[in-house]
């Protein structure tokens, strides 16, 4: 009988860099869990309230910075959008950036996440009071809409009603006008998926169903090209999202449905083991190949478990620099030929945040020091490496070009 093993690493990072939601890699035990892995699983997580970071290591630090960042943040401000698409009174100022352009509502699906995994990894009920609103706001706007959808994205009810009768109009981060919106209807999904995980709170999952159900019921009569022409434009994790909440729920429909997030020109050369990234955008890409672990985690599937596992040998062996990062101004160039792509850009860090996630699930299948090696170089050398450790702040590149600030 084969060793089993505890694995806490990925933990470290989600603990840290709460920057995306957290990546369900098989727990020993967890009563939330109805679906277990049909595969033989070597290596468990720890969850992470069985996890604390002492005082005097460089993590510690970052994550009492990540901490205070998240407690100056006003979760009305967050929901301005929420409540104006759903003609419910606004309660504070839109946020700037990109919570006033087409990615509104993001940044409220990952302080969900942040949030929770923050009360996680602490106890401090600070965080959970925050999440327990929060969703509480979340199902009122919910209520208000009565289709399941809750979102900030404008004009999403044309994007999504379009989509709905076929009319498609996609490019590589637009869908009928809209900014990724797949993207943000995913984050918005996993903050609630981490909000029942990480904080018990029920009213989250049910949120949750129901924005899920909203998505059946979007793409029930689409074909298999329309589908195909939809998944051209960014469309985040969602088959990630959707298998794990099968797992939650045991409820099949979910995990149906997390197959219609299956494109055929990244993740149809996967599984015939062909590299298609040299000019896709990466961050766009590795989502997917998680998604596929999970899903092969759960039913076997042999092709799943293709994708994942060669994107990761092809990402980390042919697209990486030394530090474990991946792209130069966010896209991948031709495999192996890294040298003459060393700009102020290089290295977008969601990408190696991500990859860690998909480190974790392979590890889980089985242990290897190369696993191992890869995600201790990614997470200091790039992820610990992008925080400044006097006030907290982060670096979106960690460029890599001769005489580049930092």
């Amino acid at each position: 009988m084969k060793r089993k093993f505890c694995l806490v690493m990925g933990f470290i990072s989600g603990i840290v860099f709460t920057v995306n939601a957290q990546s369900y890699a098989p727990e020993k035990s967890n009563n939330k869990i109805k679906v277990k892995p049909v595969v033989n699983i070597e290596a468990y997580t720890f969850n992470l309230k069985d996890v604390r970071l002492l005082n005097g290591s460089p993590f510690k630090n970052a994550m009492d910075k990540d901490a205070a960042y998240l407690l100056l943040l006003e979760p009305n401000r967050l929901l301005h959008r929420f409540y104006k698409n759903a003609g419910l009174p606004t309660k504070g100022d839109v946020y700037g950036g990109w919570e006033r352009d087409g990615l509104s509502g993001h940044t409220l699906g990952h302080y969900l996440s942040a949030c929770a995994m923050m009360y996680a990894s602490t106890g401090d009920k600070r965080f959970k009071d925050k999440v327990d609103y929060i969703v509480t706001e979340l199902s009122l706007c919910q209520q208000a809409r009565k289709t399941g959808y809750v979102g900030a994205i404008p004009n999403e009810d044309s994007i999504f009603g379009k989509l709905a009768n076929g009319i498609i109009k996609t490019g590589g981060f637009d869908m009928n006008g809209g900014w990724s919106p797949w993207y943000t209807v995913h984050k918005v999904m996993a903050g609630l998926l981490d909000a029942y995980m990480q904080c018990d709170n029920q009213q989250a999952l049910q949120v949750l169903k129901g924005m899920a159900d909203w998505t059946g019921n979007t793409l029930k009569n689409l074909s298999p090209e329309q589908l195909q022409k939809m998944l051209r434009c960014e469309w985040g994790g969602m088959n990630d999202l959707l298998a794990n909440l099968y797992a939650v729920t045991a409820e099949k429909k979910y995990l149906d449905l997390s197959y219609k997030f299956y494109d055929d020109f990244v993740m149809k050369p996967l599984s015939e083991k062909i590299d298609p990234m040299p000019g896709k955008h990466s961050n766009t890409n590795v989502p997917k190949a998680i998604g596929s672990a999970t899903q092969y985690e759960l039913t076997g599937n042999q092709s799943d478990k293709t994708i994942a596992s060669f994107f990761w040998e092809t990402i980390v062996h042919h697209h990486s620099y030394v530090i474990g990062g991946n792209s130069n101004y966010e896209y991948c160039g031709d495999a192996d030929k890294l040298n003459d792509r060393l700009s102020d850009n290089t290295s977008e860090t969601c990408n190696t945040y991500n990859m860690l996630k998909l480190t974790r699930h392979l590890f889980s299948w089985q242990p290897d020091a190369a696993l191992g090696n890869y995600y201790e170089r990614a997470l200091y050398n790039h992820i610990l490496a992008s925080q400044n450790p006097e006030n907290g702040m982060m670096c979106y590149f960690v460029p890599l070009r001769m005489g580049t600030q930092k």
